[in-house]
């Protein structure tokens, strides 16, 4: 009887140990199992401050022409037919160096991004030209000319639109205003005749920009571009006086009453990359 007794327990605990050995077994391969990562949702809403910096090309245009009684007066310079002869056109092609900063937000649509943006940019254009033409008969002679100009700093306000390509990757298209500081100067002198001319310009030009670029969210709250942009500020106009009141202030002088007018055609293409941080949080892990 204590026989089948002792034997009756020991089958007991034996049993009781596997079944606690099998439930820890258990709960170790289930707290083993590692967990799912988070799904990443990118999402481009939010306001967003950054900095910018790359080149800008001129592609400016700069006449220069006679007006007053040039215009009129064979005893100031040839009258009418004379005028083509006496003027002078360039092209400005200089490239330069640009830096600035951009603010904006953005509001996304499933796919679709619309936002603003503004920016303001330091610009290192400083162009010019000095050029002899020679006059064509009845004038004799040679026209000089010479002519520098500058765009010292730019801005644009634009809207966006743009499509999520990827998650993380925006293609966009943009275009609004465009407004900068212009300045320009110009002389007009000749080799046969004394009299001299000269103008100049100080003033902030408002025009238009379009463009489009790529941006891509490489880390949370972080972004970078790649834009163009083309910016046209108009024409500016101003004259050019005579500087030597001697010879062309009145009858019998050289020219009088004659003056030049210098039309500057502004307009330069933008090629930059930067960076930009998003105030709102563009990732969000969902679990």
């Amino acid at each position: 009887m204590k026989t089948r007794l002792v034997w009756g327990l020991g089958a007991a605990a034996l049993v009781s140990i596997g079944i606690t050995g099998t439930a820890s077994a258990a709960d170790m391969a289930v707290k083993a199992l590692p967990m799912a990562a988070p799904a990443v949702v990118y999402n481009w809403t939010g306001g967003y401050v950054g900095l910018n910096l790359g080149g800008t090309w001129n592609d400016s245009r700069a006449d220069v022409f006679p007006t007053g009684c040039f215009l009129t007066s064979v005893t100031c310079g040839g009258g009418p037919a004379a005028n083509p002869i006496r003027s002078d056109s360039n092209r400005l092609n200089q490239a330069a160096f640009t830096g600035g900063v951009q603010a904006g937000y953005n509001w996304q649509r499933e796919r679709w991004v619309f936002g603003v943006e503004g920016d303001i940019n330091y610009n290192g254009v400083n162009d010019g030209v000095a050029v002899a033409r020679p006059l064509v008969a009845p004038l004799a002679g040679t026209m000089l000319h010479a002519e520098t100009d500058k765009l010292q700093w730019f801005g644009t306000v634009r809207g966006r639109v743009g499509i999520a390509a990827a998650p993380n990757f925006l293609i966009y298209g943009t275009g609004g205003l465009a407004f900068g500081q212009v300045k320009s100067a110009s002389a007009v002198a000749f080799t046969t005749t004394p009299d001299t001319y000269a103008g100049s310009l100080d003033q902030t030009r408002f025009g238009w920009t379009v463009g489009g670029g790529g941006e891509w969210m490489f880390a949370q709250n972080w972004s970078v571009k790649a834009e163009y942009l083309y910016v046209d500020l108009g024409k500016a106009s101003y004259t050019d006086a005579c500087v030597n009141v001697a010879v062309c202030g009145s009858p019998p002088q050289v020219a009088p009453g004659g003056s030049y007018q210098t039309d500057l055609r502004v307009r330069e293409h933008v090629a930059r990359v930067g960076v930009n941080y998003h105030f709102a949080t563009p990732v969000v892990a969902k679990y």
